[in-house]
């Protein structure tokens, strides 16, 4: 019970103990002044018509006497006036019935009224003729109690509202910093920092307003110093000092993520383009001259192949360079390479012909897929970019070996893939994702990933279609599939392990799918009770930032969880991290080892462990390939894992 509850309910005791005292205690000073008033003004009566009948009092004659008692007894409200001689002998009596019809029975039996009688003698001369007798009409007395009663309670009913009105608005008042207080308690569990900048005038609130400003403000310098810390470092690891694009390590750490066979990203074009004589260039033109041609290198590379959606682009060495576009095919990219190449030209012939005679640049572009590996890609690339050069300067070799999903064309690969959804060859397979804690390995979810059955009964990884699926416009159409068959999984086989399901960008950026997706989420909780978790990835996270945090909340509405794949620090620092508040992250475990472990002191790295752990988010390795990865990653507080080394991809039975 809250607070204010518990205040206002203590309040409205206490005032309406007080309230229906001080009422009750009037009501008897009523009751008894109208009982003594009405005994009054029987004796009163009484003893003034007493004297009356003593001056015409007459044994033979009673007519003047009762003459004169109709006369009080019509003039006044009486129950009974009744005349005795002196032997008891009754002269005259008048008397009614007690009926009042304007006041409740119940307010008539829960106030007894006693009716008293008041009496006085009859004298003739010196001797006594008889006794007057006298009782008064309780009914009187009755509507006055009542009418005094119905007074008193909208009096103090009156009162009451006011009061508890006034009451009501000063808690409200005093208790609405007591609601910023909590508010900000809970925006910390959501990792947000809110500094409260509306000071209490109570001085207890006062006080912990003050002193939970202060627990924030520390709390963000933390975040912030963590984050800059890591960012920086993220900077000088993966940086490269002179063009500022991605280094090798970098390249090595993030493209196994592209290579992965369920990733949207794991086919697409790969470059490579080498410049030869960069020593000769540094010590006879100057070092500023070889800083102005691969700075203008690499300037041209982020102009002409950022447009691209998730190019990666790294410089390997001094004359080096690489880059990866994915769900993309070679004619355009081809197209862009040879701008990039005329502009070297004309750039290098303005600063200076004579490099022309030894300054070689050769560009090798081919297609990457699924199957390969980080060494046999750079291999295919050295081969291509010695094929070029040997063709003679700014030369390019184009493979255009093709892998087998891009032998149909376009229109032939949308009607395979609708059909497939209609014809359900479109499978579901898992891949587990362990914690492990000591000796005890515990599954915490399964990953759902796409499988594609053709017509020859060929199964294939999503890295055969979904790069296809991306370039056609249907990845979200595979996505809405996706999402029904586990519901429908779930509802017919009641798995206990809780499913994972992948969100793509094209998904996550149509609001329509958005409101699609709470209309199944409502349907299916009501339902069943199984835990889901939801991700997307971090490029994804990055650039539809707002989108995903709609779907993060969403998610959460729910009860379900919500997590961000291969993830990375952005250049600019992690705070998108606290707008999506994710339950979990999953990152590269290349990419793990080299944040959270200092190979040159050999001591562990707190700053991205700190921040990580520090917003609430847990942290899972994946693409583990070997036993020795988990041990190093152990020792670095890493619990969860995935990978063909866990566990590998089957189907979904």
């Amino acid at each position: 019970m809250s607070l204010f509850k518990q205040l206002v309910i203590m309040l409205t005791l206490f005032l309406g103990v007080i309230l229906i005292s001080v009422m009750l205690l009037n009501f008897k000073s009523a009751t008894e002044f109208v009982q003594n008033q009405l005994y009054s003004d029987a004796k009163n009566t009484a003893h003034s018509l007493g004297l009356s009948l003593s001056k015409v009092a007459d044994p033979k004659d009673a007519s003047s006497m009762e003459t004169m008692i109709n006369a009080i007894y019509d003039s006044g409200y009486y129950q009974r006036i009744r005349l005795v001689d002196i032997d008891d002998e009754e002269v005259y009596t008048r008397e009614s019935d007690v009926r009042v019809s304007d006041v409740p029975q119940w307010f008539i039996e829960m106030v007894p009224i006693n009716n008293a009688s008041a009496t006085s003698d009859i004298m003739i001369g010196w001797n006594r003729f008889g006794t007057l007798e006298v009782s008064g009409h309780t009914g009187n007395a009755y509507r006055q109690l009542y009418s005094t009663f119905i007074d008193l309670v909208q009096t103090f009913l009156m009162i009451g509202i006011i009061v508890f009105a006034t009451l009501y608005f000063l808690l409200s008042l005093s208790l609405k910093s007591l609601k910023r207080i909590r508010d900000q308690a809970k925006a910390i569990i959501d990792n947000e920092f809110i500094i409260e900048k509306k000071i209490p005038f109570t001085t207890e609130f006062r006080s912990v307003t003050t002193a939970m400003n202060a627990m924030v403000a520390k709390v963000k310098d933390i975040f912030e110093r963590e984050n800059e810390t890591l960012r920086r470092y993220h900077e000088l690891l993966y940086k490269d000092t002179e063009t500022k694009l991605h280094n090798r390590r970098y390249l090595t750490a993030k493209l196994p993520d592209y290579l992965q066979s369920d990733a949207s990203l794991s086919s697409g074009i790969y470059l490579l383009i080498s410049l030869d004589e960069i020593d000769r260039l540094k010590r006879e033109k100057g070092y500023e001259r070889y800083t102005q041609i691969i700075n203008t290198l690499a300037d041209e590379l982020n102009t002409q192949l950022g447009s691209f959606r998730h190019t990666l682009i790294a410089r390997l060495n001094e004359s080096d360079f690489f880059a990866a576009i994915p769900a993309c095919e070679i004619e355009p990219v081809s197209h862009q390479i040879e701008i990039i190449m005329t502009h070297m030209r004309e750039m290098i012939e303005k600063m200076d012909k004579e490099l022309l005679n030894y300054l070689i640049i050769g560009c090798g572009v081919g297609i990457y897929s699924e199957n390969d590996t980080l060494k046999t890609l750079f291999s295919r690339a050295d081969h291509a970019v010695i094929q070029a050069k040997l063709r003679g300067n700014f030369s390019i070799d184009l493979n255009h070996e093709s892998n087998e999903a891009l032998v149909l064309g376009r229109e032939e690969w949308r009607s395979e893939l609708l059909k497939s959804l209609d014809e359900s060859r479109m499978l579901l397979a898992f891949q587990s994702v362990v914690e492990q804690r000591g000796d005890n390995l515990n599954v915490i979810h399964e990953e759902i990933f796409l499988r594609l059955l053709d017509r020859e009964g060929i199964i294939h990884s999503a890295g055969y279609f979904i790069p296809v699926a991306t370039s056609l416009g249907l990845i979200d159409t595979l996505d809405r599939y996706m999402i029904e068959k586990v519901f429908k999984h779930i509802k017919e086989h009641n798995p206990i392990t809780p499913l994972a399901l992948n969100l793509s960008g094209d998904f996550v950026k149509k609001y329509s799918n958005i409101q699609w997706l709470r209309a199944q989420l409502e349907t299916f909780h009501r339902q069943n009770d199984l835990v889901l978790w939801f991700e997307v990835s971090n490029t994804t996270a990055l650039h539809e930032l707002e989108a995903v945090s709609a779907i993060s909340a969403l998610v959460k509405m729910f009860g379900y969880r919500f997590g961000i794949d291969h993830f990375t620090i952005p250049e600019a620092g992690a705070h998108y991290l606290q707008a999506i508040r994710p339950d979990y992250v999953k990152a590269n475990s290349a990419y793990l080892q080299d944040m959270m472990f200092d190979h040159d002191t050999g001591k562990s790295r707190e700053s991205f462990n700190n921040l990580i752990r520090s917003l609430g988010i847990s942290i899972v390795a994946i693409n583990i390939e070997e036993a020795k990865e988990v041990e190093n990653l152990k020792i670095l507080g890493i619990e969860c894992f995935q990978g063909s080394h866990i566990a590998p991809v089957a189907l979904l039975q």
